[in-house]
């Protein structure tokens, strides 16, 4: 802003200057003329004053007068003239001055321009990439992570995952998922109804009853989601879409609908550079 404003008030001192140079420059011209006319008048009366064959008259007085006085006149005249253009010459090198800072700010503004619209796209670009780093965790932390939380269906509070070179950790610690969407976990609801309509007609295999029973217990009274083993096991199963479409899809939008709050907060990662040495932590952010 402060290179829009300096560039503006040098805008408006150069058309400033513009103007009043030729407000000079026409001053200058008419100088110019008058002192042509007034040099005709002088030639004139030297002409008439030469073919005068009557002397001592008023008329030859009148003629050597303007004759005589000219010189004068033309030194004023001169001097009237050379004002307006040292007028000239100064408005015009304050102008040169003034188009040399612009050119200097303008040149300045661009590459200031330039640097902001850098610092905008890399911090949009990092934004975008710790965005997609944050999806692509949660991810990994519904599809991966949770249902290893369950023991002997028991939710455990921590689980650890150790590089086989036995340098690197992973600490998962999760203590509760919430249902954070409440339209999507509603869409989930509608196609698991719909999965019970469609089975509870029908005779059903020991697999598809294990799974009719197993989905019946991710519900309290059919209107919620009941957070703990049962629907992180449901979540972490690869269903077919085929022969599943309705609770596949549920899977779905109960993905997109739960969260595990300040997610950041409950993984620590740690790596150490032998195996004997000491776990130390390592900077999430």
């Amino acid at each position: 802003m402060k290179f829009k404003t300096k560039i503006a008030e040098l805008g408006r001192l150069i058309a400033k200057n513009k103007r009043e140079r030729e407000k000079a420059a026409g001053k200058e011209e008419r100088s110019r003329k008058k002192w042509t006319l007034e040099y005709g008048k002088h030639l004139s009366a030297a002409e008439d004053l030469a073919k005068i064959k009557i002397h001592n008259t008023a008329k030859e007085k009148a003629l050597k007068e303007k004759i005589l006085s000219w010189p004068q006149r033309s030194r004023e005249l001169t001097k009237n003239r050379d004002i307006f253009r040292s007028k000239i010459r100064s408005i015009e090198e304050t102008l040169i001055q003034l188009g040399l800072e612009l050119a200097r700010l303008t040149e300045q503004e661009n590459g200031e321009v330039g640097a902001i619209d850098e610092i905008v796209t890399q911090v949009f670009a990092l934004n975008g990439t710790v965005v997609r780093a944050a999806a692509d965790l949660g991810e990994c932390l519904k599809r991966h992570v949770f249902p290893r939380l369950i023991t002997d269906d028991k939710l455990c509070s921590q689980v650890s995952f150790t590089s086989s070179n036995g340098l690197r950790r992973v600490v998962a610690m999760v203590n509760t998922m919430t249902i954070v969407q409440g339209d999507l976990a509603n869409l989930a609801k509608l196609e698991i109804e719909k999965f019970f309509l469609k089975f509870q007609a029908t005779a059903m295999d020991p697999n598809t009853k294990a799974l009719f029973e197993l989905t019946k217990q991710i519900l309290i009274e059919k209107t919620n989601f009941k957070v703990g083993p049962d629907l992180y096991r449901f979540l972490g199963m690869d269903l077919d879409e085929e022969v599943f479409p309705e609770l596949s899809l549920a899977q779905l939008y109960l993905r997109q609908s739960i969260r595990s709050e300040k997610t950041n907060s409950y993984i620590r990662i740690y790596e150490r550079d032998r195996f004997t040495d000491k776990w130390r932590v390592v900077p999430q952010s």
